[in-house]
């Protein structure tokens, strides 16, 4: 199990620390914990997956994690998503040439991420992919 310590940013730039211990193996595990509450499980099919989770927990509270996970350019590859369980993801530009990959965990500042939601949209018009009413993951 690794232990990861991130902020998460609210209404007027307030900041909230947030621990996370992650379980990277068969099935992918999380577990978050922030302001003073007991610790809440996240279980999924990758760790980006969990990651989502966890991220509209927070938006529940009118939080934003900073992470690379929560970048709007930033989506795992559906072969990331497998064979490395979702942790590591692409960041997305229209650059021919190499690509850019990020630890989903690692931090990121405040400007940088975005909502669950903005995140689903930007991904979804990268692709030039049809926008659903449904909503749910990216």
């Amino acid at each position: 199990m690794e232990s990861v310590e991130l902020i998460a940013v609210g209404p007027r730039s307030s900041t909230v620390p947030v621990s996370f211990e992650i379980t990277d193996g068969e099935e992918a595990g999380l577990r978050m914990k922030f302001s003073g509450r007991d610790w809440q499980s996240f279980t999924a099919s990758n760790l980006f997956r969990c990651l989502l989770s966890a991220r509209a927990e927070l938006e529940a509270e009118q939080l934003l994690l900073c992470c690379q996970g929560a970048r709007p350019d930033v989506f795992p590859s559906g072969m990331q998503q497998q064979m490395e369980n979702g942790r590591y993801a692409a960041v997305l530009s229209g650059s021919v040439g190499e690509e850019e990959v990020v630890d989903i965990f690692a931090s990121a500042e405040p400007s940088q991420v975005t909502s669950v939601e903005a995140q689903r949209v930007a991904v979804y018009h990268f692709f030039n992919l049809p926008l659903s009413d449904t909503g749910g993951d990216a």
